[in-house]
């Protein structure tokens, strides 16, 4: 058979207002907490955009003094290419000024007497000589002694001619060497 109980049961009673109240004050404070979370993370990210502003300030005002610097040394040295440069043709001239001293030299110390010297050209380190003798020995003796010089190489007499003037005999002659001494 089946029972059926038509006596009251104990109902439940119903949701306390004290319930709804502290749910509300619940949520009110969770929702007080998540707003301060949030201003503590909106203040904490501000804090952090100001802090990275002001180290790309001094970034740029580092930049800035770097690029100032890097122009200096480019001007030191452009300066000081400029400077070796010039030490560099100082140098050469140097050396250049030896070497005609030297030719003039060693044609000097060769030249015998009666031997006169009308011209001298010079391309590349090969020399021509062009002058006037009183006898032909005299330029055979000089082209011997530009043979003898260790400075002088492949002197060759190119041409010998007589003329006369003023009654005497003279020989006009040109020769060829090549200058080792530059």
């Amino acid at each position: 058979m089946i029972k059926i109980n038509l006596l009251p049961t104990k109902k439940k009673p119903p949701k306390k207002v004290i319930d709804l109240r502290q749910q509300l004050l619940l949520a009110l404070l969770v929702l007080i907490l998540v707003v301060m979370g949030m201003w503590f993370f909106w203040n904490m990210q501000q804090n952090k955009i100001i802090a990275l502003e002001g180290e790309k300030t001094r970034a740029d005002a580092h930049l800035r003094e770097q690029d100032i610097i890097l122009k200096e040394v480019k001007n030191v040295e452009e300066e000081r290419k400029k400077v070796a440069e010039k030490i560099e043709i100082i140098e050469k001239l140097k050396k250049n000024q030896a070497g005609p001293v030297r030719l003039l030299d060693e044609i000097s110390k060769a030249l015998p007497l009666g031997v006169n010297l009308s011209s001298m050209t010079e391309s590349s380190n090969n020399v021509t000589l062009d002058g006037e003798a009183f006898t032909n020995d005299d330029v055979v003796r000089f082209v011997d002694n530009l043979k003898a010089s260790p400075l002088l190489s492949g002197v060759t007499l190119l041409e010998t001619s007589q003329t006369k003037r003023e009654g005497l005999d003279i020989y006009k002659y040109r020769l060829q060497f090549i200058y080792k001494g530059l």
